[in-house]
């Protein structure tokens, strides 16, 4: 359990908004630990973060993800899990990406 988050592995945006709505203050931080600093900060930072947030964007509105059915139109289910080391990634997994075209 992380002092900041009580549950992390469970999906809840809520969590990082006041109870009027707004962004908690740890939601907007500042993402400048990816980038550098100072003088050596990367002049490329906010075309990466736009071009992120527009593929995202894009593949969002052009496909539908869901989770995988098997063979009887159940849900399976997805248990996280990842690989370890320094840098972690998620292991392979089942799901369902359709085109909403």
């Amino acid at each position: 359990m992380s002092r900041d988050c009580p549950d992390p592995e469970r999906f809840d945006p809520s969590r990082h908004l006041t109870p009027g709505g707004q962004l908690t203050p740890q939601a907007k931080q500042n993402n400048s630990l990816f980038f550098g600093f100072g003088r050596r900060i990367c002049p490329g930072r906010f075309f990466a973060d736009n071009a992120l947030w527009a593929a995202a964007a894009t593949m969002l509105s052009a496909f539908r993800f869901e989770k995988a059915k098997d063979e009887s139109g159940k849900t399976i289910q997805v248990e996280p899990s990842f690989t370890d080391g320094q840098i972690s990634h998620p292991l392979p997994f089942e799901c369902s990406i359709t085109s909403r075209m």
